[in-house]
Parts: structure tokens; sequence; C-alpha cells
């Protein structure tokens, strides 16, 4: 190829950036893939869905007890009511006196019946209590081992992007000072060959193919500014400068 007017060794780290934000892209969806949150969150459900069954029934109790408190209520109420008429001394017909005395006796019956039920319930309740508390810490700490999770991988999605925006800022600076048609062949040649266009040749090695440049083709391969093919492979190559290795450690801080 013709000797560009620009340092060749532009390409190398376009190259290297674009590979840096692949590979951090990559960082990305492995982090949102994270299978420990999955199986937390599944846990969670599990967790969730037992200690609404368990709240459920307390409630259901919880709900009767007290509908059984306020029916034995209402009817001491009534019973007070018969009683206060009783001594009133205001009813004088004996079949009346009768039929409140018998109200009264059956309400007091059916009170003594709903007292007992009460008590039943109530001992239920407290024997559900130390459950209904240990279904409640679980779901305490799975909802906070999940928030855990999601708060590290919030941190490390943050970083990664942030990483990911100063490299695509560098690729817009290196990619200024590149020529348009070479850019264009890079982009070209890097869509054709795996998302590699660019290999440093060193020591008669291309570092991406691996091969060794045949002797009468690495006679013609000497000037490390001038942009080259490489014969085995096609990628455009250039000639290894130390400068390269400055640039990875960089992108790899």
């Amino acid at each position: 190829m013709d000797e560009p007017k620009f340092d060749v060794l532009a390409l190398v780290e376009l190259q290297m950036i674009e590979n840096a934000i692949s590979a951090r892209s990559s960082e990305i969806e492995a982090v949102k893939n994270n299978k420990e949150l999955g199986k937390t969150e599944k846990k969670l459900a599990e967790v969730n869905e037992k200690y609404d069954e368990i709240n459920g029934r307390y409630g259901e109790i919880e709900s009767k007890r007290k509908k059984l408190e306020d029916t034995v209520e209402m009817q001491n109420e009534k019973i007070k009511s018969n009683e206060g008429k009783l001594f009133s001394g205001t009813i004088t017909s004996a079949k009346e006196i009768e039929n409140y005395q018998e109200e009264v006796k059956i309400l007091k019956g059916k009170n003594s019946e709903m007292e007992d039920q009460i008590l039943e319930l109530m001992i239920k309740l407290e024997e559900m209590s130390e459950e209904v508390k240990q279904a409640g810490s679980e779901k305490a700490r799975a909802e906070s081992e999940v928030g855990r999770i999601k708060n590290e991988m919030n941190e490390k999605l943050e970083v990664l992007k942030h990483i990911i925006e100063g490299l695509q800022k560098r690729r817009d600076d290196v990619s200024s000072k590149i020529p348009g048609d070479y850019l264009k062949k890079y982009r070209e040649v890097k869509s054709k060959k795996g998302g590699i266009a660019v290999s440093v040749l060193k020591d008669k090695f291309c570092n991406v193919c691996n091969m060794q440049i045949p002797a009468k083709d690495a006679e013609k391969i000497v000037d490390a500014g001038q942009l080259y093919r490489c014969p085995l492979c096609g990628r455009l190559a250039v000639i290894y400068r130390k400068e390269i290795d400055d640039i990875r450690k960089e992108l790899e801080s």
C-alpha cells in the first residue's frame, strides 16, 4: 500500500480501543445475566408465597376471632338490656318475664360456647405467631439479598458504562486522526475478518493469524511507519513498536 500521511499506529490503537469496547460490552451483558440474582429472586418468590399463605391463614383466624368477639359483645348488650328490664319492675306479666329469662339463658349459653371458640382461636394464633415471625424474617432476608445483588450489579454497570464512554471518546479522537479512505478500508477489512482489521508483525510473525511471514514478503516489510497487508491473513498490518505495548497497558488499566 502507498505510504499513508498519518501515523499508522493510530489504526492499531483504534483496533485496540474497539476491542476494549467490545470486551466491556460483553461484561455488561454478563452482569445483566447474573445467575445469582435469578436464583435469589426465585427463592424470594417462594418465600413470598409461603409468607402470604401463612399470613392468609393467620388473617382468616383473626377475622373469625374478631367476628365472634363482636357477636359476644352484641349479645352481652342484649343480655344487659333484658336483665335491666327484668329488674326494673316494669314487667308484670309472668309470661313476658319467662320469655326474657329464657332469652337471657339462651344468649348466655351461646356466649359461653363462642368464648370457648374464641379461646381456641387465640391459642391457634399464639401457636402461629412464631411461624408468622419466621416467615417475615425469611422474607426480609431474601429481599435484602436481592437488594444487595442488584446494588452491586448497578455499581458494576455504572463503572463499565463510564469506562465505555471514555473509550468511545478516545475512539472518536483517534478516528479523527485517520484519513477517511484509510478509515473506510479499516471498516471494510474489519467486517470481513471477524472484527479484527489490523495485525501487528513482530519477529516476522502476524499476531492475529499466528503464522510466520514468508521470507520473500518479510524482506519488503521494513518500515515501521508504513502500512502493509499480512500476506497470509490479508489484514492491514503494521510493524511492532514499543508504543503498542504502552497503548495496551493504558487500555487494560
